[in-house]
């Protein structure tokens, strides 16, 4: 429509608000103009459209010729004359619904106005909702739904994304699934428009605002069972593989033997839990269902579990079980069976009808073992629940016969090899004790280790013999060993030291005895070869030979060695008094002289009758030579008193008597 100049505007608006004053004039009160128009003239005007959709333009085509000054209202409420008036004669509506026009101008031949009305229903254009769904055969199921505005529409066209689209539909047809087949396996988006036959929107409706749906098809793989594992007594896990975004049911062979919907259901790869009966054998098969709810024909290999049996039996474990009762394929083929034995494998089997395995391997009494059965079919691995049982070993322990006893640290320390057979990882050793082989023996400790420390024993004071027994953990006990004893270094006399000949080995003998010596004075070390002799005396003669520590070294035929006890010995020191002297001058035995060896401090003192003391001195070399203050002493008997210090800081006193001649 041409714009209206400015000078003619400004005369419109002048005479259409002179108009409306006049009908304003006429009625006081507000009222529905279009219903009820009073002295009003009847306007008049036409539209291009009486029915319009959403963002259509509303387009008045023409006007009354005997009505001037023109205004309108689109949304005229019909609350009294309408404030807001336009001279514009097309208007858009956004919003759905029945609107209602009012023309108000002035002329027809009266001073009154004129009015005219006319409805328009305005259509809405939302996407029509719908649901697609990819079914077997590559079908592809659209399940409409409608509300208050999509429920206008007169008729629905389908797009299947194909090329291919449906033929008009019904509003009473298209709540009703539609299905649509397609030729090849592909991903096909969906849409659905909403047309209004009489309306005529300048637009079909929802060709842009559609809701999209999308549905796919590809080849069906098999699904596969990768793993089923017992992991109970009534728990049964299975692993799975399937294609992605298809739905995989779960079948269970049922009594009768017919695989019947665990209801269980999952998607592309994933693991089920089932509760059933684990100690039967229990079989699967998965297959392929559909959105459409429809169970697939391409189903997957039937897979049983195993069940295990474990029974003890003398130093062996019988494991039995029943054959692998899955099906198998030129693609899914048994393989074998694996024996774990804890989670290390003990054993396989290759052929499938092959249902014992004899499990012999160091089998020991009382010790827990726990076994799993493992079967390879194609790419599954189907493994049984653990199955426990306790060992049995009846095989009576082999004597102990490498022992070695040493005296460590002031204490015995026993050291045995155990034996060859009937041992367990488990054990106890007996340890007893006697004073001589022959002795009486009395158990005096236990340890689990092959080795013992016999703290009670005082290694100075005798003999120690011993002899060990094995117990298994069954309580089976080995005979007892020989006996070994300790090596026993003592004087048996005051001249040297002695030790004992029992052997601290067996089964070997003491091949050589070797002593050790510390000397006390000066803890300088040596080592002498005494061969099988086994006694030593210490050079009489030698001053320096006081005080020495000994050990004596045993050594077997073998190389072993055994340490006997410490033992210190000792000599008092050697101090030659003489009982008589003649200090004449004449060269001999005129001093009062004390000879001794080991001496390391002297003191001696001599007394007359009457406990004078008449002469005293700390040399040792410095005698007496009978004098007292320079003159000599008078003939008769005097009392000495001699103090010794050994080289040992041990201290000896001797008195007596000394006779004086002249």
């Amino acid at each position: 429509m041409r714009p209206l100049g400015i000078g003619v505007k400004t005369r419109w608006i002048t005479a259409f608000w002179t108009g409306l004053f006049l009908i304003a004039s006429l009625f006081a009160q507000a009222q529905n103009y279009c219903i009820t128009p009073g002295g009003a003239a009847a306007g008049g005007f036409t539209l291009a459209k009486d029915k319009v959709c959403v963002n259509d333009v509303v387009t008045i085509t023409s006007a009354s010729s005997n009505v001037s000054n023109v205004g309108y209202n689109y949304d005229y409420n019909g609350n009294g004359l309408p404030t807001a008036i336009t001279n514009v004669q097309n208007h858009v509506y956004t919003t759905p619904g029945s609107y209602t026009i009012i023309q108000v101008g002035s002329g027809g031949g009266q001073a009154t106005g004129t009015i005219a009305c006319k409805v328009v229903t305005v259509l809405p254009v939302d996407p029509v909702k719908f649901t697609a769904k990819g079914c077997s055969g590559r079908q592809a199921i659209v399940n409409v739904t409608l509300d208050a505005n999509t429920g206008q529409y007169d008729y629905f066209i389908i797009n299947w994304g194909d090329g291919q689209n449906s033929n008009p539909i019904s509003r009473a047809d298209v709540v009703n699934p539609q299905t649509h087949t397609y030729a090849n396996n592909a991903t096909y988006t969906i849409t659905i428009t909403g047309t209004y036959g009489a309306a005529g929107c300048s637009t079909p409706a929802a060709a842009v605002n559609s809701t999209r749906q999308t549905v796919s098809f590809s080849a069906t793989i098999t699904p596969v069972i990768t793993k089923l594992t017992t992991v109970s007594d009534n728990s049964i896990s299975i692993q799975y593989q399937s294609s992605t975004g298809t739905n995989v049911q779960l079948l269970q062979k049922d009594a009768s033997g017919i695989y019947a919907n665990t209801g269980q259901v999952g998607t592309g790869s994933g693991t089920f839990t089932v509760q059933t009966d684990s100690k039967q054998v229990q079989c699967f098969q998965l297959a392929y269902q559909d959105a459409c709810g429809a169970t697939s024909i391409n189903q997957s290999e039937q897979v049983c579990s195993l069940v295990l049996d474990v029974k003890a039996a003398n130093k062996e474990n019988d494991l039995s079980w029943q054959p692998y009762a899955g099906s198998t394929s030129a693609t899914s083929s048994f393989r074998t069976y694996r024996i774990y034995r804890g989670s290390s494998p003990v054993g396989s089997v290759a052929n499938r009808n092959t249902t014992t395995y004899v499990d012999n391997n160091t089998i020991e009494c009382g010790v827990q073992y726990c076994y799993k059965l493992e079967a390879t079919i194609g790419q599954t691995i189907v493994t049984s629940s653990q199955v426990c049982v306790t060992g049995i070993n009846d095989e009576t322990p082999g004597e102990i016969k490498d022992i070695v006893v040493s005296v460590e640290d002031n204490h015995p320390r026993i050291v045995a090899t155990l034996p060859n057979t009937g041992t367990s990882s488990s054990y106890t050793i007996v340890i007893s004790r006697a004073t001589s082989p022959t002795g009486t023996f009395e158990v005096i400790g236990t340890t689990n280790k092959n080795t013992f420390v016999d703290e009670s024993a005082d290694v100075n004071s005798g003999v120690y013999c011993y002899q060990l027994a094995y117990q298994s953990n069954c309580g089976h006990s080995s005979p007892p060993s020989q006996p070994v004893c300790t090596v026993f270094l003592s004087a048996q006399s005051s001249s040297g030291i002695d030790w004992t000949v029992g052997s601290p080995f067996t089964p070997d003998d003491v091949a050589s005895y070797s002593l050790e010596i510390v000397d006390s004075t000066n803890n300088t070390k040596k080592e002498i070869s005494m061969g099988g002799n086994t006694h030593y005396e210490p050079d009489p003669n030698d001053p320096n030979l006081q005080s020495q520590r000994y050990r004596v070294i045993a050594v077997s035929s073998t190389g072993v060695v055994s340490y006997s006890n410490f033992f210190t010995f000792r000599r008092e020191p050697k101090i030659f008094v003489p009982d008589a002297f003649t200090p004449n001058g004449d060269g001999m035995n005129d001093t009062f002289v004390v000879k001794g060896i080991y001496v390391d401090q002297f003191r001696m003192i001599i007394y007359d009758r009457w406990g004078g003391v008449v002469y005293s001195t700390t040399d040792r070399t410095q005698g007496w030579d009978g004098n007292v203050n320079g003159q000599p002493a008078n003939k008769g008997q005097y009392i000495y008193q001699i103090e010794v210090v050994d080289l040992t800081n041990q201290k000896t006193v001797r008195t007596g008597a000394v006779l004086l001649l002249r």
